[in-house]
């Protein structure tokens, strides 16, 4: 994957992110600053996404931690082999938000 590659890849993440989550009904803000994915729950609480471009990675930070996914074989997966997708949905239910995301 390529820079360019890379950046356009992420942010169809997070329009999939805003655009599942709308659907879903869920209390969720969210902002976009830079390299910087900051969804914010009606508790208040926030889940951020970021670009680590100098890596080619995405990092996750919300209650449950900080996660780094890299791109292999079509998914973005942690060194555990955890989908990205999957620990986002962890990461909305410890904020207090029912979300799946397919």
């Amino acid at each position: 994957m390529n820079l360019v590659e890379f950046h356009q890849n992420i942010e169809q993440i997070w329009d999939n992110i805003e655009e599942q989550c709308d659907e879903q009904g869920a209390d969720m803000d969210f902002e976009r600053q830079g390299a910087v994915f900051t969804i914010t729950c009606g508790n208040r609480s926030q889940i951020v996404i970021n670009k680590q471009e100098a890596m080619l990675e995405l990092w996750l930070a919300s209650r449950l931690g900080g996660l780094h996914f890299r791109f292999e074989n079509g998914e973005w997966v942690n060194h555990e082999g955890k989908r990205f997708w999957d620990c986002l949905g962890e990461a909305c239910v410890a904020h207090g938000e029912e979300v799946s995301f397919a």
